[in-house]
């Protein structure tokens, strides 16, 4: 069953990390980050990539029936659904991974590439891919 508040909420989550990736983006021309700043758009920017990852398992589930055990698991069932474009897929790839290497290798400093994903406004595929889910989700109940 479909759990309309946790979708705007997550909706609505998604769109303050993106607004406050933007406003980084803005800046990065201007000022120079501390690390706290730093810190906190790379929380951000993972945040916002795990909620996409989230919200395609919740998709899948509702709309596809289909169970995924893990978010490394989400990417793949899309493709496999025919649920994203192959740019979209791509696009996707390139965010998880930024993300994972994040994630993981927290001791190093990611931030030169994570600085290029901003300028292209990469992240901005999260909420295109969550108004779309969140549409097919709601086509279905009609």
């Amino acid at each position: 069953m479909r759990n309309i508040e946790w979708e705007q909420s997550l909706y609505e989550h998604q769109h303050a990390m993106i607004k406050r990736l933007d406003a980084f983006r803005k800046a990065a021309k201007k000022v120079t980050y501390s690390k706290d700043d730093i810190m906190i758009i790379e929380h951000s920017f993972q945040l916002l990539v795990a909620s996409m990852l989230d919200l395609a398992r919740y998709v899948l589930q509702h709309h596809y029936k289909t169970e995924i055990s893990s978010r490394k698991e989400v990417l793949h069932a899309l493709i496999t659904n025919k649920d994203v474009t192959y740019e979209q897929a791509e696009q996707m790839r390139s965010l998880i991974l930024l993300r994972d290497k994040i994630l993981n290798d927290y001791l190093e400093e990611h931030f030169a590439d994570l600085d290029e994903a901003m300028k292209l406004r990469r992240y901005s595929l999260v909420e295109v891919l969550t108004k779309e889910w969140v549409a097919r989700l709601s086509n279905q109940e009609v």
